[in-house]
């Protein structure tokens, strides 16, 4: 293991580099910190380019980076300069460089079954977090992330999906009608929340569709709205106006759980 004793290092300056998303997106790779993170990814098949580790790290971060393949380079330094590339508070002492999950382009069609969630324009990494884990909760085939969203692979966002970014497809495509234009070759429909929409009998949700959910301030763009063939309301029998975005999104997503599952689940 090769150790690292000064923030001038060539190799430190370039951890750091990577560290940061603006630029770790371009090279295709994420930065991951803390062992339950790293655990994570390496079990859901996520590839380690280089792994990290402070003096102060643990016997369990110690044991993930034992079990890495040879070719992945690794690296020693004081927890100062460890703390120096994590945006966390109180670092765990391990860290991972590796090959980002996120899809640029489809690999192929949509499943003509499938339940997919759209993040369109949401820029609170807890909201993108959340949404990805509830997509991971119900099965979904997938989420879909548009130019404009903060990026999947934020640390806040990691955080809050608990591991979920890991578990389902998370695809990058420019905008709605891209996204609307793929679906139609499986015939998916775009769904989403809106006062205008009506109360869905569970009967009449559809077993396959494509979740839309809008920017947390100013909601679907109007563009979304347009591409929409199913607009449905959250009944709200209380007092509150509205839902956030993470909110709406569960209650939709497990009725379109049930929609395709049926009863037979467990």
């Amino acid at each position: 293991m090769e150790r690292i004793i000064s923030r001038a290092n060539p190799k430190y300056k370039n951890l750091l580099t990577v560290s940061r998303p603006r630029q770790s997106r371009p090279a295709g790779l994420v930065f991951l910190e803390g062992s339950r993170l790293c655990q994570d990814a390496l079990e859901s098949g996520v590839v380690a380019e280089t792994a990290i580790l402070a003096d102060g790290a643990g016997v369990a971060a110690r044991q993930i980076v034992d079990q890495l393949p040879g070719q992945v380079s690794r690296y020693s330094m004081p927890d100062t300069l460890f703390a120096g590339l994590c945006d966390t508070e109180h670092p765990q002492g391990i860290a991972l460089v590796c090959r980002s999950p996120v899809l640029e382009n489809p690999a192929g069609p949509p499943d003509s079954q499938g339940l997919y969630l759209i993040a369109e324009g949401l820029q609170d990494p807890g909201n993108l977090g959340t949404l990805i884990r509830t997509a991971d909760a119900f099965a979904f085939n997938g989420v879909i992330i548009t130019d404009g969203t903060v990026w999947p692979m934020n640390a806040k966002v990691l955080r809050a999906a608990m591991g979920s970014c890991f578990h389902i497809p998370l695809l990058m495509m420019p905008d709605i009608r891209t996204i609307a234009a793929w679906l139609a070759l499986a015939g998916i429909p775009l769904l989403a929340a809106d006062s205008r929409g009506r109360v869905l009998e569970r009967t009449s949700w559809p077993p396959s569709a494509a979740l839309v959910i809008g920017n947390e301030a100013h909601g679907l763009s109007e563009t979304a709205c347009a591409a929409c063939q199913i607009l449905v309301r959250i009944p709200m029998p209380g007092k509150a106006e509205s839902l956030n975005a993470a909110a709406a999104a569960s209650i939709l997503s497990y009725e379109l759980m049930i929609a395709r599952r049926g009863s037979n689940f467990s």
